[in-house]
């Protein structure tokens, strides 16, 4: 008999909660990437942090970690760390020293800033030649054929008239945001790795911003959902799956 969901997976407290529980974390991989392509490791700025997902890895490379988002939620859902500087700050107005960061980090959220204002806010703060990451993340790969197939509908058509503009730019692999110097792709060989349950995937597809406009639409999707995928769901508990990650990076020359 295969696992089953949650009967009722109702709604987190709040969309910070949800993202602290729910949202995966980046690999030690992307890190020790970041970390090998700066040359000076004392200060980081993990801009749009959101509940901390990036800070922690990011500490373990960088004597101080500066960590903001706009929302008050998200910075108090996340860890506390004593090299790791929590503000609500907006990511194009940082109130940051000029001239400051080694690195800059914008992880899963660069599509949903004003991007030109937060580049010039980015050449503002960066030290001459310093490291800027965009990274994100691609939808769920690897799941057994009848459950993947289930999973590339949902995202690319039934939940289509939910996602929000910004979606675009992710499926573009930012390509098409300016980037103030000269860019790359990120390496092909990053990538999350996880060993997911139901409930688990289950509640990553409730952070998505589809399913949240669709909530405020009138459309809880959830429950059909948990049906669905109990019926898919193979016999094993856990199921390995992989979050490509994609992006661009690139030296600032302010």
């Amino acid at each position: 008999m295969a696992p089953s969901c949650s009967p009722k997976h109702g709604w987190f407290e709040s969309v910070a909660e949800s993202y602290a529980q729910r949202r995966p974390h980046y690999p030690a991989s992307l890190f020790s990437w970041i970390s090998s392509k700066t040359s000076n490791h004392q200060r980081c700025w993990d801009c749009a942090c959101g509940s901390g997902q990036a800070s922690l890895g990011l500490a373990r490379h960088f004597h101080r970690v500066d960590a903001t988002d706009v929302s008050p939620s998200q910075i108090a859902a996340a860890p506390p760390h004593p090299s790791i500087h929590y503000q609500i700050a907006a990511a194009e107005d940082s109130g940051l020293p000029a001239a400051s960061m080694d690195t800059i980090l914008v992880a899963a959220a660069i599509h949903w800033l004003d991007v030109p204002r937060f580049n010039h806010e980015a050449l503002r703060v960066i030290r001459p030649g310093g490291l800027m990451v965009w990274v994100g993340y691609e939808p769920p790969q690897g799941a057994p054929p009848p459950l993947q197939l289930w999973l590339d509908q949902l995202y690319g058509e039934r939940l289509r008239n939910w996602w929000p503009p910004q979606r675009d730019h992710v499926d573009l692999h930012y390509a098409d945001l300016p980037f103030p110097g000269a860019s790359q792709s990120l390496p092909k060989e990053l990538y999350i790795s996880l060993k997911w349950s139901c409930d688990d995937l289950l509640g990553f597809i409730e952070t998505w911003s589809a399913l949240r406009k669709a909530g405020q639409d009138g459309h809880d999707l959830l429950p059909n959902l948990n049906i669905e995928l109990q019926k898919l769901w193979p016999a094993e508990q856990t199921i390995p799956l992989t979050l490509p990650l994609m992006g661009r990076w690139g030296y600032l020359a302010r």
